[in-house]
């Protein structure tokens, strides 16, 4: 039977959850490295353990406090953990690429500093010369949500924030058919508008609200009762999606062989409306993911114990932001003078690219943590118990 979480009255970490996000910034650097083509959901379970940590560190820390005071609570904890290493990496970029006698795009630093990156990303804007920062947009998405999400949270009423959260789940990819049908008149080529619902500002709310009535439910000690439904029916959507999709490249699209498997979960989600539903099978797979870690089912928790993996989960959020650079330097140092093939690296490179990115990004994001970004965290009280402090990963 699964051991429900302990609520606290500070809602605390728990350390499978934070296991999993060591999983879900795995599969993205692995993408990056070029092993896993489908690596970018891990993006999306990362907002679904966003939605439920955040939401948590809130509804379980009820206090007398005006909503004012919460509120500014709320947004001074997102700004600690958010801002001070994303701002240090976006500018040591700036000064690198102004060192180096480049030119500085004024929107894409811009977007990036203000947190519209996504946007700009959309319209093929938003990168900075010689200074990896594509992933980045991820955190303006984040952070969109939660302008909007934390004046809800804090001022409005349990039950109407729980209403506004379900509703949200059929919103979101209502707004996915509605901006895909927008795109569809354009005369952009499919990659530009895949990605364009990809990074669309509110089009992934869902996500975020899957996670925060995770939160509610585990408040309510509901969450170890609906655990494993919820896990299956994830699957189960993830699978039907999966098959659907197969069977319209089939016999619709006409591919035969593997490329009746291409644009399922990877390459260009585009077309029969796969751009809407795609979000919601991984939405629906990743919630039941989190779901089972929270309350450590024993289906998941047998994998997710480990200290290591939950070291990595907790200085994650640092670990995504520096993994693209180090899996640049990793390729200057391993493959500049190597003549790679114009079909990309052999797998056996690719697999050397990616072990040595990932050391490099745990190290750096280790060393990050211990000396600038926990300054900015609430300090770990004394006893050994571990803080009730959010730790939102965005990707």
């Amino acid at each position: 039977m699964a051991r429900a979480w302990a609520q606290g009255s500070g809602g605390g970490r728990v350390g499978p959850v934070d296991s999993l996000r060591c999983f879900a910034m795995t599969a993205v650097v692995a993408q990056h490295s070029g092993l896993m083509p489908f690596g970018w959901t891990g993006v999306w379970l990362f907002y679904v353990i966003s939605g439920f940590v955040v939401t948590l560190s809130v509804i379980g820390r009820e206090d007398d406090t005006g909503p004012g005071q919460r509120l500014f609570r709320f947004f001074g904890r997102r700004v600690r953990r958010i801002v001070p290493v994303y701002y240090l990496y976006v500018l040591a970029g700036i000064g690198f690429t102004l060192l180096l006698g480049g030119q500085v795009d004024g929107l894409a630093a811009g977007s990036l500093l203000g947190f519209f990156n996504n946007v700009t990303m959309a319209l093929g804007r938003g990168e900075l010369v010689g200074w990896p920062v594509g992933h980045l947009w991820t955190i303006s998405v984040e952070m969109q949500f939660y302008l909007v999400y934390g004046v809800i949270l804090v001022f409005a009423p349990r039950r109407i924030v729980v209403a506004l959260l379900f509703a949200a789940l059929p919103l979101a990819p209502a707004l996915r058919g509605l901006a895909s049908e927008g795109l569809a008149a354009l005369a952009w080529p499919d990659e530009a508008k895949a990605y364009a619902i990809y990074s669309g500002p509110f089009l992934h709310m869902d996500a975020f609200a899957s996670g925060s009535l995770l939160a509610f439910a585990s408040r309510r000690q509901l969450l170890a009762r609906i655990a494993t439904p919820l896990a299956v029916l994830g699957l189960l959507a993830l699978a039907t999606y999966a098959a659907t999709y197969v069977y319209v490249n089939h016999a619709i699209v006409g591919a035969r062989g593997i490329d009746v498997l291409r644009n399922v979960v990877s390459g260009i989600v585009w077309g029969q409306h796969r751009e809407i539903f795609a979000y919601s099978a991984i939405i629906a797979a990743s919630a039941g993911l989190v779901a089972l870690a929270a309350t450590r089912h024993p289906a998941l928790d047998w994998l997710l114990r480990h200290p290591v993996l939950r070291r990595i989960g907790e200085i994650s959020y640092g670990a995504y932001v520096y993994h693209a650079l180090a899996i640049t330097i990793a390729w200057q140092l391993l493959f500049r003078h190597v003549d790679v093939p114009a079909d990309g690296l052999p797998v056996p490179y690719r697999l050397l690219l990616f072990c040595s990115s990932f050391l490099l990004t745990i190290a750096m994001a280790e060393i990050s943590f211990r000396c600038f970004e926990g300054r900015f965290l609430a300090p770990r009280p004394k006893g050994g118990a571990l803080s009730a402090r959010p730790s939102s990963s965005p990707n």
